[in-house]
């Protein structure tokens, strides 16, 4: 009884989703690939996602083409039960095969079909069709040298296609490696890319779903191999290395001395090719004359927001000012802007957050500046403007964006130190002033008496001379000392950084085991910056990013490597201080010790 009641409960949800499924959009469409050449089939296929009412499809006239074959009807049906729900789909396809009698541009009219009672069309599809120019393969006949000789040179080969070739420095260019081929490829054995010497470049994820192209009078299936973001660094002609590939290319080759009665003599062979690109020049302008004094460099287009304190603060209170640049540009490249401050305030290190993102469109995002200060004096304070000055290339012009000039109010607490000087009495008739009381006036009225005793070239006068030389060589030869210990204690602080970033490594994977998220993000930190610190004798109070990025491609480490690096940073320190963002653990740590092992690997060579 339970096994009937459950069957037609069953049943019942089976039919319900049956009749959810009918009231669903019915997609109907057709695909044919363009453009295509005169006198070369291809196939053109209407596709509907719901089943159709039998002998309801009209096929449209074709006119401009001539039909060889068609329609050939498939039909697919599944249904499938995941964690515990039905998802069902269905899909009927009618195919003909169309050969264009004449160049030009020809339209399919829309195709017709009912399904479940109503009636449904494609849209009209649009296919050139253009005279193909003569190939350049030639052929032979028998053996396997035949298969080699088959292939033209302009039968498969790849480019390297560029966004621009007439760029000023610093403006972006997308690289994009494409292979164009009109035969069948078994396999790529190799792709050797150039090391793009004097750019930065950022490879990009791309679609590679295969295209057709004509090119020079021919149609060309193409498949988008790599693709690259570059920013050239100077000026002048730079030229972009060929690219190096190797590849099996499979040919079919009528043997006519074979007497098969099954495949007619056809023979299929794998041929290997060598493929490369032509090397590649680029014009880098230098940026026009008359920059102002704020710019560094910063290239695209930008806009900057800034966060100022209250008017009104406390001496001996911590605030701080922020300076966001967004846009699109070298973002990773710019220089953090100057903010002059009064002399009497303590400014600590600006703290840099960005959020940069690469695509084929460029660098886009922000980069935000936060500079930590504290007020150590009372009184009325006017801040300047912090000025940042960016070169649009679309233009061709510099534009400076400022913040505003603001007054900061800072009231006393009983704490401060005075800002008046006082003014005291002093000898030879003048008056002295007294800053504060950290230095005082130096008495001038004190006595001196005259001795006509010659203390040159006397005892004493030798005695002194002896004792200095003795003091000045005893000075130099512990400051010799201290700096050979001071070398040797440097030369082994840098033997061991990878040896004290692996302990600190270790340290934060005991962390990570333990889920202590913090401490991990805390402890993976310190074995990137002291990494840098110990291994280049930098002291980690100068550390940035971008101090990384320069030391790292001064000794030869890819671009990709510094980047990783500091996204590496960038996402510890994120994931830090912001609780609620979340994190993988065991993905950081992971790229933590690969790019420092790849950073070690070049710089001990």
């Amino acid at each position: 009884m339970k096994h009937s009641t459950l069957l037609r409960f069953t049943l019942l949800l089976v039919a319900i989703f049956s009749t959810l499924t009918s009231w669903a959009q019915v997609s109907f469409t057709v695909a044919a690939p363009t453009p295509v050449a005169v006198g070369s089939p291809f196939r053109a296929e209407f596709s509907i996602d719901s089943e159709p009412d039998r002998g309801s499809f009209n096929a449209p006239a074709f006119e401009g083409f001539e039909v060889i074959a068609g329609p050939s009807v498939s039909t697919g049906h599944s249904v499938q039960w995941i964690n515990g729900k039905q998802t069902s789909s269905y899909n009927c396809t009618y195919t003909f095969v169309l050969m264009p009698v004449e160049e030009g541009i020809f339209t399919i009219a829309p195709a017709t079909i009912s399904a479940g009672g109503k009636s449904y069309s494609t849209e009209p599809l649009k296919i050139e069709v253009i005279k193909e120019q003569g190939s350049s393969s030639s052929s032979s006949t028998g053996e396997k040298p035949s298969a080699e000789g088959s292939i033209g040179k302009d039968d498969v080969f790849i480019r390297l296609r560029l966004s621009d070739t007439d760029v000023y420095k610093g403006e972006s260019i997308r690289a994009s490696l494409v292979l164009y081929t009109r035969i069948d490829i078994a396999n790529i054995e190799s792709l050797e890319m150039p090391p793009f010497n004097d750019f930065w470049s950022q490879e990009l994820s791309f679609d590679n779903a295969p295209s057709r192209e004509e090119y020079n009078g021919r149609i060309y299936q193409t498949y988008k191999l790599a693709e690259y973001l570059l920013s050239p660094q100077r000026s002048g002609k730079l030229t972009i290395d060929p690219v190096k590939m190797e590849i099996i290319a499979q040919v079919v080759v009528q043997d006519s001395r074979s007497i098969d009665p099954i495949f007619g003599g056809r023979q299929i062979y794998n041929v290997p090719r060598s493929l490369s690109t032509a090397p590649t020049t680029i014009d880098v302008k230098e940026f026009p004359a008359g920059a102002p004094a704020t710019f560094n460099g910063a290239v695209g287009s930008f806009t900057m927001k800034s966060t100022l304190p209250e008017s009104s603060i406390m001496v001996n209170t911590a605030e701080q000012i922020e300076i966001t640049i967004s846009g699109s540009g070298n973002l990773k490249f710019i220089t953090k802007p100057r903010l002059v401050m009064p002399e009497s305030f303590e400014v600590y290190d600006a703290k840099v957050a960005d959020n940069v993102k690469v695509s084929a469109a460029g660098t886009s995002g922000s980069i935000t500046y936060t500079f930590p200060f504290v007020a150590r004096s009372s009184g009325e304070f006017t801040i300047d403007p912090v000025a940042f000055t960016y070169f649009d290339p679309a233009t061709a012009e510099y534009h400076t964006l400022a913040t505003e000039r603001f007054t900061l109010s800072v009231a006393d607490d009983g704490t401060s130190v005075t800002s008046a000087p006082t003014v005291i009495g002093g000898g030879y008739g003048g008056q002295m002033k007294q800053l504060d009381r950290d230095i005082r006036y130096i008495a001038t009225d004190a006595k001196l008496r005259n001795s006509r005793d010659m203390f040159i070239l006397s005892p004493m006068y030798w005695l002194v001379v002896v004792v200095i030389v003795a003091l000045f060589v005893v000075a130099y030869l512990v400051l010799r000392r201290r700096i050979v210990q001071n070398r040797n204690v440097v030369a082994r602080r840098m033997k061991r950084a990878d040896k004290v970033a692996v302990q600190r490594l270790r340290m934060a994977q005991r962390y990570m085991a333990e889920h202590n998220r913090h401490a991990f993000y805390e402890e993976l930190l310190r074995a990137m910056w002291g990494y840098i610190s110990d291994k280049f004798n930098i002291p980690v109070s100068n550390l940035t990013k971008e101090t990384i990025r320069e030391e790292l491609y001064r000794r030869n480490v890819s671009a990709a490597d510094a980047e990783q690096f500091c996204q590496i940073i960038s996402r510890a320190d994120e994931a830090q201080y912001a609780p609620s963002v979340e994190g993988d653990m065991g993905e950081v740590y992971g790229d933590a010790v690969d790019v420092i092992s790849k950073i070690e690997s070049v710089v001990k060579r």
